[in-house]
């Protein structure tokens, strides 16, 4: 892909569309505990479940997609030197098309004090790479997610959503805000239903 023209889909769905989509997807592009980056994926398309107080860090340059699924609790992520390492040797970092997507973080478990901040270090590493990115942080809930290169779409699924939930909003947006605590969509990247 040459200089990517057209913006990413990022939509929020039901857990029954989740698995689905997932289920389409082949087993070994799943990024399965104990979330290290021994379990990282680069694959057309990837997906990962059960994203609590890890964070999930993905990059894709349209055609494949390095999705990483990092659990701040695993002693084996504490240094993040090591993980930084393994993303920048696993990407191109000259492909004018990579794109970022981060997702995770809770800030109130006490029994997971670095959640936070492994989220932040993900994002602060993104932006130092220069990779237009978008965030999704905090929320009460479990996150599942997926990403297709055929269709450029990340997909975001937890329990609280179904198609009622959506007939609330008037906007993607709105509904993302109630989901998570923060959310910044980098211009490469569109929020829908």
């Amino acid at each position: 892909m040459d200089n990517l023209s057209f913006k990413s889909n990022i939509r929020l769905v039901s857990p029954t569309e989740f698995g689905r989509v997932a289920g389409a997807i082949n087993k070994k592009k799943f990024v399965d505990y104990p979330w290290t980056i021994k379990q990282s994926v680069l694959a057309a398309k990837a997906y990962t479940t059960g994203v609590y107080d890890c964070t999930i860090c993905g990059i894709t340059d349209g055609q494949q997609v390095l999705l990483n699924h990092i659990c701040p609790t695993n002693p084996q992520n504490s240094n993040f030197q090591r993980i930084a390492d393994f993303i920048k040797n696993k990407i191109n970092l000259d492909n004018p098309d990579l794109q970022a997507f981060i997702l995770g973080s809770k800030s109130y478990l006490s029994a997971s004090p670095n959640s936070t901040a492994l989220f932040d270090k993900l994002a602060n590493l993104i932006q130092e790479l220069k990779i237009p990115c978008s965030l999704f942080k905090g929320g009460p809930f479990r996150n599942d997610v997926a990403y297709s290169s055929r269709k450029d779409e990340w997909i975001i699924s937890n329990t609280e959503i179904n198609e009622n939930y959506k007939k609330n909003f008037r906007t993607p947006k709105e509904m993302f805000d109630t989901i998570f605590d923060q959310i910044e969509v980098s211009e490469l990247d569109e929020l829908s239903f």
